[in-house]
């Protein structure tokens, strides 16, 4: 099973914005891989050069289609060098990369922004970056054929769109064809079978939930109004490696003039980590939940009134679910009585949740058709470090 991002990243041209050719990958530990501006089978995107016609538009100059948003196809954004498949990024589509990815069912994605001409985004230390109108944020999802092989090619299945129009975040999903040579705007949902050769080379096929526009709000609305998650200081605030030296990511964002103002000092920043790396347990498993529950599991979130919030910067421990009782009974708490009982992961509501896809009890509630094992091994080691309590004892 494919689980989450090692390591973050950038290959090749190191462009800025306004230069095609910067890409971006994220390493693999038997789990999502990210590659933005990389080919199907892992060969880099297509030669920027235009062609001797002199058709501006055939290179990494943009020529997106006019009319009004949402555009009917993704080509008609011109987001992506020909063939677009392979998300070779045109002038002024930036890569970028997070410490902390949401797990999706083991999709390996790509992600970029892209600015308005002469926007620029006011930086600050946590959430809420401001964007220029007409901001986009782009992530895209595949499943590679073969699991043990990457090179072996990919099937692009959508891709999502983030715009910022009239002041407000607006989502939209695109649907890839068969071909693979367009994705064509759909309101309504999808599932999809997804044929692949897992990592013992068995051949599998799993079905994969796109979602439709409504369900985009229950991860992305948050009181009422939709808000980014992935581009944040926390998750951004990450390593990668530009032409074979690792530098920070938001420098190398700095560097491509995509902030309003100079940047702090990196090392006064907070950052998330790689749930799979080596940092310390409690960071990884902290991040981990950051990235796939606080979205919900917050104040205005979907799942605000349960108590629980999983937000990295949260200090108190009742919040986390220690020893801390449901805000609802029912099938949900398998028979247990405290989210998290500290020292003993098979008596906590949360490892149960996690490790179920009855769609009564599972968490997160979408779309997940496949548990993430390694993410739920993660928690449990987590819970079981943590120095034991008695929590009926407690006040």
């Amino acid at each position: 099973m494919r689980g989450h991002v090692l390591t973050a990243i950038l290959v090749a041209a190191a462009a800025g914005c306004g230069e095609a050719g910067g890409k971006a990958t994220e390493a693999t530990s038997g789990g999502e891989t990210t590659t933005t501006g990389i080919g199907t089978a892992g060969t880099e995107a297509s030669d920027t050069t235009a062609p001797t016609t002199g058709d501006p538009c055939a290179g990494p100059t943009r020529c997106p289609i006019e009319g009004e948003w949402p555009l009917p196809k993704l080509s008609d954004y011109d987001f992506f060098l020909d063939p677009m498949v392979d998300l070779g990024p045109k002038d002024g589509v930036v890569p970028y990369t997070v410490a902390a990815p949401l797990w999706s069912d083991a999709a390996g994605k790509g992600r970029f922004i892209v600015l308005p001409e002469g926007g620029k985004i006011e930086f600050t230390d946590g959430e809420g970056w401001g964007f220029p109108e007409g901001a986009v944020i782009i992530k895209n999802f595949w499943f590679d054929h073969d699991r043990r092989d990457p090179a072996a090619g990919r099937r692009m299945i959508e891709t999502r769109l983030l715009y910022l129009e009239g002041g407000a975040w607006k989502s939209v999903t695109y649907l890839w064809d068969d071909a693979q040579t367009e994705a064509t705007l759909h309101k309504i949902g999808k599932r999809v079978d997804v044929a692949f050769i897992d990592e013992a080379g068995d051949a599998q096929v799993e079905e994969y939930i796109v979602p439709n526009l409504d369900q985009c709000g229950s991860c992305h609305e948050r009181d009422d109004a939709t808000e980014l998650l992935g581009t944040i200081t926390h998750q951004l605030n990450t390593e990668i490696v530009v032409d074979g030296q690792p530098v920070n990511q938001l420098e190398w964002l700095a560097s491509q003039d995509m902030f309003s103002g100079t940047l702090p000092e990196m090392q006064t920043l907070p950052q998330l980590v790689d749930p799979f790396g080596d940092a310390p347990l409690a960071d990884r498993a902290r991040s981990y939940l950051h990235a796939n529950c606080s979205h919900c599991h917050r104040l205005g979130g979907g799942a605000g009134k349960s108590g629980l919030v999983f937000l990295a910067w949260e200090e108190i421990e009742a919040k986390l679910g220690v020893c801390k009782v449901p805000a609802a009974a029912g099938p949900g708490t398998g028979g247990h009585h405290y989210d998290i009982v500290p020292g003993q992961p098979d008596d906590s509501i949360v490892i149960f949740r996690m490790n179920s896809l009855d769609p009564e009890i599972k968490m997160p509630e979408l779309p997940n058709r496949v548990i993430d094992q390694k993410g739920v091994q993660l928690i449990r080691d987590w819970i079981a470090a943590m120095p034991a309590k008695d929590c009926e004892m407690l006040p």
